[in-house]
């Protein structure tokens, strides 16, 4: 045989062997809760169904999962706040646009003029931002919280499970080495 076509035959054999072993995504987890964001709030999903805020803590409670409960906690102090200030900096860019009829008196005719200022007109899209920075500031919150939480029931499954591998350790060795 053909020194060539040995070496092809090996190298085919090692392409082989590891595509056996390699894994492009573990779809085996399947993510606990999930969350759909929307205008004023994001609803959070345990199975496919909205659970609410006693459900949501319990289960982080139950899984020792600090950062998404602070996270869930520092959502509920930044949505509250976030309509009204959208609402209020509307109705004073509103105020400031419509201004402030006003008359007066030149050459014995009487003027009717407006008087719009800039300044309130500036503070209230200032504010009408504020308010929408707060609303986003919550769904982030939530969302993040049930990531990290997905994420931390991930890392347990994945630690009671097996992983075997054949090809480059880390020390940049061909061999087979396991992590449990």
């Amino acid at each position: 045989m053909n020194k060539s076509k040995i070496k092809k035959a090996q190298l085919l054999l090692f392409f082989i062997t590891i595509n056996l072993f390699a894994n492009a995504q573990d779809s085996s987890f399947v993510a606990a809760m999930t969350y759909k964001r929307g205008i004023l709030d994001t609803k959070i999903f345990h199975l496919g169904s909205i659970i609410k805020q006693k459900e949501i803590l319990g289960f982080y409670i139950n899984d020792n999962a600090k950062k998404s409960i602070q996270l869930y906690k520092k959502s509920k102090y930044f949505l509250p706040a976030g309509p009204p200030l959208v609402l209020g900096g509307f109705y004073l860019g509103y105020d400031a646009i419509k201004g402030t009829k006003m008359q007066t008196e030149i050459d014995g005719k009487l003027y009717t003029y407006y008087v719009r200022p800039i300044e309130q007109l500036l503070g209230g899209i200032a504010i009408f931002a504020v308010g929408v920075c707060m609303i986003e500031y919550a769904n982030e919150f939530k969302a993040k919280s049930v990531d990290l939480y997905n994420e931390k029931l991930k890392s347990k499954a994945k630690s009671k499970e097996l992983d075997l591998k054949l090809g480059l350790t880390p020390s940049r060795n061909f061999g087979l080495y396991a992590n449990f």
